[in-house]
């Protein structure tokens, strides 16, 4: 019988090394089809390094390990904000997609929402993860405009708003 998904939030040192190094592995997997490689890199160093993670934490990110048998199969960033709530990452490893787990972490983020008191949930993908794309409008995300964001080292993030009012 499958195991339920457990969400485990990021709150030590040892967390953040071991979160960095999934993140890591899963951007390296799945980007490649829409990035370069540098550029993988760079935005891997930029969201995930240590320095990174432990600036967000202390501006009120949470991380979250997706766990199943122990096992970090995923995880998921959230930022909650005065409305609504900013969903920063959400990702999931290789071997574990298409098996429903997205929904389940869709669940966590919307009950982490609702918890919060807020009644929106926002995001931004890029503009060429169709497939991503598809997922969010399947779970009731709708465009709602298109975002340039200049991460730097010539570097930008060609992307959409999505947003879903629950």
């Amino acid at each position: 019988m499958e195991q339920e998904l457990i969400y485990k939030l990021v709150e030590s040192d040892s967390e953040i090394r071991d979160f960095s190094a999934l993140a890591s592995e899963i951007w390296h997997e799945y980007f490649p089809c829409i990035l370069e490689k540098e550029q993988i890199d760079y935005m891997v160093d930029l969201f995930f390094s240590k320095k990174a993670m432990t600036d967000s934490i202390n501006d009120g990110y949470e991380f979250y390990f997706v766990k199943q048998d122990e096992e970090n199969i995923g995880f998921i960033a959230i930022h909650p904000e005065k409305e609504k709530l900013f969903l920063s990452k959400l990702y999931l490893a290789k071997n574990h997609r298409g098996k429903g787990y997205a929904s389940k972490m869709m669940n966590f983020v919307k009950e982490q929402t609702a918890k919060k008191g807020l009644a929106k949930i926002y995001l931004t993908v890029n503009k060429y993860n169709t497939h991503t794309i598809d997922v969010y409008k399947h779970h009731g995300f709708q465009v709602i405009k298109s975002a340039e964001f200049d991460i730097g080292k010539g570097y930008i993030m060609d992307d959409y708003v999505m947003e879903l009012c629950l």
